[in-house]
C-alpha cells in the first residue's frame, strides 16, 4: 500500500538534510528500531501504523507514525532543534517511488519531556499521511 515506500522515502529525505548531521553524525543515527548501545543522541521511527480507508489495500490508507529523538544534552534545546529540522522535513514533505501518492501529511503532536532516569530528553512528533498507490 505504501508504507514501506514512505519509509524509505523518509529516511531518504533525512539523510539528504545536512542540518541533521551535527547532531546526529554521519552516517546519521537514524534508526528504524534502534541497535544496543547506540550513541546518543539519535532519532527513530517509532510506532508506525496503517489504517485501510476503505478496507481494501488498492484504494488507500492512512499512515500514522511517529520519530523519537534521544539525547542526554544538559537541558532540552538540542531535543528542540533536532524536532525543528524534523518538523520542516515533513512540512516540505516526503515524496515516495512514482507508484505511491502521498496527500495530507498532518503533524498531530511535538513534544519534548525528560524520561525518568533524570538523564535523557525525549522529544517525539506525531504524524498522519494518506497513501495511495498510483500503479
Amino acid at each position: 500500500m505504501g508504507e514501506l515506500e514512505f519509509r524509505k522515502a523518509l529516511f531518504a529525505a533525512a539523510h539528504a538534510k545536512p542540518a541533521l548531521k551535527p547532531y546526529l553524525g554521519d552516517p546519521l543515527r537514524l534508526f528504524d528500531g534502534v541497535p544496543r548501545g547506540a550513541a546518543l543522541p539519535y532519532a527513530t521511527l517509532e510506532a508506525v501504523s496503517t489504517q485501510l480507508l476503505t478496507g481494501h489495500l488498492e484504494e488507500g490508507g492512512r499512515l500514522i507514525g511517529s520519530i523519537g529523538i534521544y539525547s542526554r544534552h544538559a537541558d532540552r534545546a538540542q531535543t528542540l532543534e533536532i524536532l525543528q529540522i524534523f518538523n520542516e522535513l515533513l512540512e516540505v514533505g516526503v515524496t515516495p517511488s512514482a507508484e505511491t501518492e502521498v496527500a495530507g501529511l498532518t503533524m498531530t503532536e511535538t513534544s519534548c519531556r525528560r524520561l525518568s532516569d533524570g538523564r535523557t530528553w525525549y522529544g517525539r512528533i506525531k504524524f498522519s499521511v494518506l497513501l495511495q498507490n498510483t500503479a
